[in-house]
């Protein structure tokens, strides 16, 4: 089926799929010294969204990367992290931290693909409706 003969419930179903799949990837951020966080709200097609920029110039940072699906976790460390005591206490948080997300993430992707479902299933049964009613 071509994109436009999609039914605006198919085109919606795609969109939470989509979405599902874009939150199956968990990164997990602890930069100490010069950081730069800024938020802005953008509008595109009459739909607002936020968006979120970082710098981390000069900073130590730890960045974590987990792949929700295959389970792949890429850890990038600053060696200060290692070798020097004060900043060990940091590192552990950012652990205890990817741990605390994950579990967060998955319960929430959960939640998603049971909306998902959901969805599908009401696609599922209009179509069986519609096909019955003759349409």
């Amino acid at each position: 089926m071509a994109e436009e003969e999609k039914s605006a419930f198919d085109q919606l179903y795609d969109k939470v799929e989509a979405a599902v799949a874009d939150l199956t990837t968990l990164k997990v951020v602890t930069a100490v010294g010069d950081v730069n966080l800024s938020q802005e709200v953008v509008e595109k097609d009459g739909v607002k969204s936020q968006t979120h920029a970082e710098t981390y110039q000069n900073a130590k940072a730890i960045l974590s990367t987990i792949d929700l699906i295959d389970g792949d976790i890429m850890t990038v460390i600053d060696e200060v992290f290692i070798n020097e005591g004060s900043y060990i206490p940091v590192r552990d948080d950012h652990l205890e931290r990817i741990q605390s997300a994950q579990e967060i993430v998955e319960a929430n992707v959960k939640l998603l693909k049971s909306l998902v479902d959901a969805v599908g299933d009401i696609l599922t049964n209009i179509q069986t409706q519609s096909k019955t009613q003759g349409g």
